[in-house]
């Protein structure tokens, strides 16, 4: 069921290749945007005070599906670019709807093509052809790798920002049988997952629960 379910989300947004992007695209000139809000109020304040750009690590990609989800949904109502460098952003866990799911798009590229990818998507989605016309490209992220300078937030494994579960457990104390051990392991995992995400920061920190 999982499984099904999966393909069938993979099959409501758009992904493909630099090539394929690119192909029907013309020389054009960059389009001016001005730099870019997450609409999250939280978020939108640790920007302002590092002056723009997340660069996000630890379980980063938690927050890339809170954020890309966002973007594409109301009232933003906007467009998401996901530059996937290592290959594992999983579209299933965006809380987004089906409809909303037609409005990201996920380009796949090694390291070397994260900028190009980045411009040449940006300037794709403005002046391009495709199912997303009206819609203000919302943000642009990077997943899986460093690098960037266009992108409004980068997940890689060193960041400024770290994100972890919104609450941890101590270790099992001593005498503990197996079975109370096993008990007391599914009670903590309900705990564990019921606390939510955090994104901690000299900035600021920001919580949230997954949807």
């Amino acid at each position: 069921m999982a499984m099904a379910q999966g393909a069938r989300l993979l099959g409501e947004i758009e992904v493909g290749t630099l090539d394929e992007l690119f192909r029907d695209l013309k020389s054009l000139q960059p389009p001016t945007i001005a730099p870019g809000r997450l609409g999250i109020p939280e978020l939108d304040e640790i920007w302002d005070r590092r002056g723009g750009q997340l660069y996000v690590c630890g379980r980063y990609k938690a927050l890339l599906y809170h954020i890309v989800s966002t973007a594409v949904s109301a009232p933003r109502s906007g467009v998401a670019l996901v530059v996937d460098v290592d290959g594992r952003f999983d579209v299933t866990r965006l809380s987004c709807s089906e409809e909303e799911l037609r409005h990201v798009y996920v380009v796949r590229t090694g390291k070397e093509g994260v900028e190009r990818c980045l411009e040449e998507g940006r300037r794709w989605l403005v002046y391009g052809e495709h199912g997303s016309k009206g819609r203000e490209l919302g943000v642009r992220v990077v997943s899986g790798g460093e690098g960037g300078k266009e992108a409004d937030v980068v997940g890689c494994w060193r960041g400024w920002m770290r994100v972890q579960r919104g609450v941890g457990v101590e270790g099992f104390g001593g005498g503990i049988s197996v079975e109370e051990a096993m008990r007391e392991r599914g009670e903590r995992q309900m705990v564990v997952e019921g606390s939510g995400w955090r994104a901690e920061s000299d900035y600021g920190e920001f919580r949230w629960l997954e949807e």
